[in-house]
């Protein structure tokens, strides 16, 4: 695994035995990349046994910058414990609403494993070369993928989903066709989470718009879809 200063904060000793008990269970081999940084988690690049490539999320066991995982966790209705077991809810959750996304159809990368505060997915690129978030890749047509992303927040709101972060950084762009990333934020629907719901409807919209697409449905509009008793709630 990486070994330079610049993943020193990723690679932990909890972590480097979470990555020793993939491979000996031949999810991954040799991790490379890395495919995406943020201020919770890397992204890097592996092969199954089977010479597949897959991706590996490894969330970090020190998120300082990241002072919103307890409000999660209570929404979520997961006690407050020690900071790694915390990290590893966090962690299962995301591949837990990852699954039933994909689960229903929503074109998500297949989660296939899910060990402590890594998870293992299917590689979403060609030739081991990651496709790039929409928002680096516009090569896609507006009125088609304004449909479909929002056809798929319907579709998770009437399974109680909500993405939770929902943006142009967190779609992938696949020859033209959005795949959705990154559940770390995602939520079950309920009263308390609706505006979740409604933030993230409101960034499609705002980032549409940017494209200049004016046809976009108001966050009411969608919400009347997933659960029109929901709107009483607002």
């Amino acid at each position: 695994m990486p070994k330079s200063k610049v993943y020193g904060h990723v690679f932990d000793d909890e972590t480097e035995r979470n990555v020793l008990k993939l491979k000996s269970d031949g999810y991954i081999s040799e991790l490379l990349g890395p495919i995406g940084t943020g201020k919770e988690a890397y992204v890097f690049y592996s092969h199954d046994q089977h010479n597949n490539t897959v991706a590996v999320k490894i969330h970090r066991h020190h998120i300082g910058a990241f002072k919103q995982i307890p409000t999660y966790l209570r929404l979520r209705g997961t006690g407050s414990r020690g900071y790694i077991k915390r990290i590893d809810d966090w962690t299962r959750y995301e591949f837990n609403f990852m699954s039933r996304a994909f689960n229903v159809g929503v074109s998500v990368p297949e989660p296939m494993r899910n060990y402590k505060n890594i998870i293992v997915m299917a590689f979403i690129g060609e030739d081991d070369v990651p496709a790039k978030p929409a928002v680096q890749d516009r090569n896609f047509e507006v009125d088609s993928w304004y449909k479909k992303i929002t056809d798929v927040i319907v579709l998770l709101g009437r399974r109680r989903i909500i993405h939770g972060d929902l943006s142009p950084y967190n779609i992938l762009n696949l020859k033209g066709n959005p795949f959705f990333i990154d559940f770390s934020q995602a939520l079950k629907l309920s009263n308390m989470t609706l505006p979740y719901l409604v933030r993230d409807i409101t960034t499609i919209n705002s980032w549409f718009k940017s494209l200049g697409f004016a046809d976009t449905k108001s966050e009411d509009e969608l919400i009347k879809l997933i659960d029109p008793l929901l709107l009483n709630e607002q």
